[in-house]
């Protein structure tokens, strides 16, 4: 008797609630909750809690309405409901959106997607994936928004929902408006030429001239970026200066490390390691996916394409720089060891960077075109130390290119092969084959 007046109770909130009585509705849903919960039912505990969220949330009691959620979500965690737990990671991100807390909004949301992706639950995932742009809009990051729109769009069409696809198009129509309104203006443009020349700059001071300037130069750099940052008033203007600070960490790092007694090609882990947990830290605080960044196979043929360039390219580079061996002695264990250090501490750690992260950041305020322009540049600033011009021309034409692949397949698997595969050829190949 108590579950079926529970449920009756259930169901007369939850009609209050959508009649825009939602303090009314909150007397019932209360009652319904103490009796499931009475009775143990999890699951329309979990229910209850969920509806009792939608309804503070209609009375502007957002904390409430939160915990509500919150709580929903750790019974429907205990029972495994996906589902369940995607609208109660939903609710909680309506409610820090409602609060202009959208970095916690964009993360709650994306949870949310992740579990109704994983439940297969399409339409709910297409929905969420729609709020998650609307975030990602008000924060004025209109590419990555862009992008989120795409993706509900697909989700609909193996969903068969015409009418949301319609309604995405004008969206996106209305986005690209928006971010030709919004590209960046001259003093961004040029402040970001200029943090370019210091890079620059800072690498022929410590390639040509006095190590230590140069490290106060990158020290300069990293402590500008920090600063600039932190005050600027654009979203994706900042996240792109966030990226670029671990620009001048690589070159702190690889200046202040003791590096005697060290073989050369266990340097390129050692520096491969801070470059990683950049990344993954600035995957976590800007809430970049593993699909955003590229962690995707992709066409496996496309990519198989574009990671047998690095054979070629990685004998063309030995033709210009000539480099002295990483290993010892030419045989299998060597090749493989040396190979697989390569692949991760230059192939992955690069790549992820570079491509997954910098230039996505640099293409959602410059576009497609400058974006991988300057993303280009960036990383060939970084190859000055090689102290060869030819050098330099030829590792700008490979970022174009690798810059290029991402940009049409939007994944850095081949990519990433290609950068270890031509990096193995260079240094633990070519030095042995010619003499």
């Amino acid at each position: 008797m108590d579950q079926r007046e529970a449920r009756n109770e259930l169901r007369k909130g939850i009609n209050l609630s959508r009649s825009n009585k939602p303090s009314e509705g909150i007397y019932y849903l209360q009652k319904a909750l103490e009796k499931f919960s009475d009775y143990g039912d999890v699951k329309r505990t979990a229910q209850t809690l969920l509806e009792i969220g939608k309804s503070y949330f209609q009375m502007n009691e957002n904390q409430l309405s939160y915990d509500s959620y919150y709580n929903a979500l750790e019974l429907y965690k205990e029972s495994d409901d996906l589902i369940g737990q995607g609208h109660s990671y939903a609710g909680m991100a309506l409610v820090e959106e409602k609060k202009k807390r959208y970095d916690e909004s964009r993360k709650l949301y994306q949870n949310a997607i992740n579990k109704f992706n994983k439940a297969k639950d399409y339409e709910n995932e297409s929905n969420i994936t729609s709020h998650l742009a609307s975030v990602m809009e008000s924060q004025g990051a209109y590419q990555e928004a862009l992008y989120e729109y795409e993706r509900s769009i697909e989700i609909n069409i193996l969903n068969k929902n015409p009418a949301k696809e319609l309604h995405h198009y004008g969206r996106i129509k209305n986005l690209k408006a928006k971010i030709k309104e919004n590209s960046t203006n001259r003093i961004q443009l040029l402040i970001l030429i200029g943090y370019l020349g210091l890079l620059i700059f800072g690498e022929l001071v410590t390639t040509y001239s006095f190590k230590e300037f140069g490290l106060v130069i990158h020290f300069g750099i990293l402590i500008a970026l920090i600063v600039h940052s932190s005050m600027s008033k654009s979203y994706p203007y900042a996240t792109l200066l966030r990226s670029m600070i671990v620009l001048p960490i690589i070159r702190i790092i690889g200046l202040t490390m003791p590096l005697m007694n060290i073989p050369t090609l266990y340097l390129f882990p050692i520096i491969a390691i801070p470059l990683f947990s950049s990344s993954i830290v600035l995957m976590r605080v800007q809430h970049i996916t593993r699909i955003r960044v590229g962690l995707i196979w992709g066409n496996l043929r496309t990519q198989f394409a574009i990671a047998m360039t690095g054979f070629f390219l990685g004998a063309i580079e030995f033709v210009i720089l000539r480099p002295l061996p990483l290993i010892h002695t030419f045989d299998a264990t060597n090749l493989i060891i040396g190979g697989i250090i390569l692949l991760m501490s230059t192939g992955l750690a690069e790549e992820l960077l570079f491509r997954g992260i910098i230039q996505k950041n640099t293409e959602d305020i410059l576009g497609f075109g400058v974006g991988l322009l300057y993303t280009s540049l960036l990383f060939t600033s970084l190859h000055i130390g090689w102290d060869s011009i030819i050098d330099l021309i030829f590792v700008f034409i490979v970022a174009l290119f690798y810059g290029y692949a991402f940009q049409k397949t939007r994944s850095i698997f081949g990519i990433t092969l290609s950068h270890g595969i031509s990096n193995s050829v260079l240094f633990l190949v070519m030095p042995f084959l010619v003499i």
